[in-house]
């Protein structure tokens, strides 16, 4: 029945776009659209069930049809939810249009659900086809069960103690990088220009994740994540929370008559399905002679790593504006299909149409990951499921490392007291022109610190998702949670529970300095309350790796720089999409230290 009355509601919304296209009279539009909105009001009173099934847990007031959509849209996200929080209590019910969820908010029980549970779940309608959705499916964040544990098992030499050493003169050498450029477009000059610093952070990390095409990545990667949220993005997506079942009624229509924020979207998204592809397509030519064992991995690019750091970086970090201005035309969603029917990696495959002059660079997390394989029986994985994998980490690594650097960034900017114990420690350290090396990672633990209170503060990853398993109910916090209730576990308000964590608005790195005379007044109350990568065995598999990239950029750009606030940012206006980000950027003007002494 219901999919009978999605395809009806498709004729209806199509009958209704292609009659005023077409000139039709105001009546026969009138017509249509009457006829949809009598096919979503039977949606509504067919589905009782999921109220009745949560009927215990509190939560606030749904509107019909829509649900708590426009209450979340107003305030975002992240926000709304801590104002249900203290409203509800830690574990409440939202309807994301006639999707019910639950969201928990308290640390100890995001921790022990995060542990429990070990299967994300998607709340957002997925409108993608063909390639594009199939590549959805085999990425590490959305597999489970013995797949998941394939892909995990497949990438984790990746994030070993010895690649993460491996990695460090790549890092070293894009952040060195970027503080020359930041260095160049903004010195002592008391007229000197303000740079997106956000902007520039988010093409050094794609170039640490290992491409050297990060130019055009870092446009398609800030539309996927700017238009792949459907409170953000395209009316076809909103419509798709609401009525979840009109999703396969939508997927057609949407990629027949699709709206501007769609059309970005697909491009974005194919253009990063192209790029992953010549990724591969490269990293085989550039190991056509190269031996490997099956069942295993042979991480010659390491040492080529250290032998070369700064060609592995690329020319020069571009400027924001370059960055998106001098982008090329995406490539189209048939080029991209094409590129993905390649074989596994190492036989034939796709050219990456549309995406030239890319590669691999040589030690790079890429690098390992590509040369991967199931260890179980010592197949190479398809160029698929590589390619997913890829696509994941490239978003992951674009955009959480740069947020949490550039919040990093404001947080010192606003606190000078701050900024003077962390220009201190570097100095002590580091001096004023030694990059940092593996031994002195440890050393830094002030420089940590700053960067672990502003992922408190903004979380980029401000939620994460779980589902309850079949079977048996989930006991949580003294609610009894039904089998398959999809969770949100809602990171922000549990970073800023003020039972928790005290003074939770104002920025102390000593939280987490246990040395510290502070550290008493001011951690946390709650063991594991701080989890910017989230919980459990789904725990971002590359946290070790973004941390020890955060903090060695992060010591570099202070080890040489100074940042000022370009006026009007206080307090920095953020985005809650699929991440929390700076909304408008984090403009500041780069200043040297030595010529700020002068001053």
């Amino acid at each position: 029945m219901l999919r009978a009355l999605s395809c009806l509601a498709l004729l209806a919304a199509g009958a209704a776009r292609l009659a005023a296209a077409a000139g039709a009279t105001d009546s026969a539009v009138s017509r249509a659209l009457a006829v949809l909105a009598l096919l979503l009001a039977l949606h509504v009173l067919a589905d009782p069930l999921q109220r009745w099934r949560l009927r215990h847990i509190p939560g606030p007031p749904a509107l019909p049809l829509l649900g708590s959509v426009p209450a979340m849209m107003r305030a975002g996200g992240p926000f709304f939810f801590r104002q249900c929080f203290a409203k509800y209590g830690p574990v409440f019910k939202v309807a994301m249009g006639r999707k019910w969820v639950v969201v928990v908010a308290d640390a100890e029980l995001m921790r022990q659900a995060g542990q429990r549970l070990r299967s994300h779940v998607i709340i957002e309608p997925n409108l993608n086809r063909g390639h594009l959705r199939r590549l959805d499916a085999e990425g590490l964040f959305q597999a489970h069960g013995e797949f998941w544990r394939l892909l995990r098992g497949a990438w984790q030499p990746a994030f070993s103690s010895a690649a993460l050493s491996g990695y460090l003169p790549l890092m070293s050498a894009c952040g060195l990088r970027l503080a020359q450029q930041l260095q160049a477009g903004g010195g002592a000059r008391p007229a000197a220009g303000y740079v997106d610093v956000w902007r520039a952070l988010g093409g050094m990390t794609l170039q640490v994740v290992g491409s050297t095409a990060y130019g055009r990545l870092a446009v398609a990667c800030g539309d996927v994540f700017r238009f792949g949220s459907a409170l953000h993005g395209s009316i076809y997506q909103r419509i798709g929370l609401l009525l979840p079942e009109l999703v396969p009624a939508l997927v057609p229509l949407a990629h027949s008559l699709p709206d501007p924020p769609f059309k970005r979207l697909q491009r974005a998204r194919s253009t990063l399905l192209a790029a992953c592809m010549e990724l591969i397509r490269s990293w085989r030519q550039q190991h056509a002679t190269t031996t490997r064992t099956a069942g295993g991995t042979t991480a010659t690019g390491v040492a080529a790593a250290a032998e070369a750091p700064a060609a592995m970086c690329g020319a020069a970090v571009p400027a924001a504006a370059a960055a998106v201005d001098g982008a090329a035309a995406p490539a189209g969603p048939e080029e991209a299909d094409a590129a993905a029917r390649g074989g596994g990696v190492g036989g034939g495959g796709g050219d990456g149409s549309g995406v030239g002059g890319s590669g691999v660079a040589a030690g790079s997390f890429l690098d390992l990951m590509l040369a991967a394989r199931d260890k179980a029986n010592g197949a190479a994985l398809t160029d698929r499921m590589v390619a997913a994998q890829v696509q994941t980490f490239l978003l992951a690594g674009y955009e959480t490392t740069a947020n949490a650097l550039a919040f990093a960034i404001y947080c010192v900017a606003t606190h000078p007291e701050v900024e003077s114990r962390l220009l201190a420690e570097v100095d002590a350290v580091l001096g004023r022109d030694r990059p940092p090396t593996e031994s002195d990672l440890p050393r830094l633990p002030y420089t940590e610190a700053v960067l672990n209170e502003a992922m408190r503060l903004f979380p980029p990853a401000h939620a994460t998702t779980r589902i309850v398993e079949a079977g048996a109910p989930l006991q949580l916090g003294g609610v009894s949670l039904p089998p398959r209730t999809p969770l949100i576990l809602a990171i922000y308000s549990a970073h800023h529970d003020p039972a928790v964590w005290p003074r939770p608005e104002d920025f102390i790195p000593e939280r987490f300095l246990p040395a510290s005379p502070l550290h008493s007044e001011v951690a946390a109350r709650v063991p594991g309350a701080h989890a910017p990568f989230g919980y459990g065995s789904r725990m971002c598999i590359g946290w070790k790796f973004a941390m020890q990239e955060a903090k060695l950029v992060l010591a570099l750009l202070y080890q040489r720089l100074l940042f000022r606030l370009q006026p009007g940012q206080v307090p920095l206006p953020t985005a809650t999409a699929l991440t929390l980000a700076p909304r408008d950027g984090l403009w500041v003007r780069p200043v040297l230290r030595r010529a700020a002494r002068a001053e």
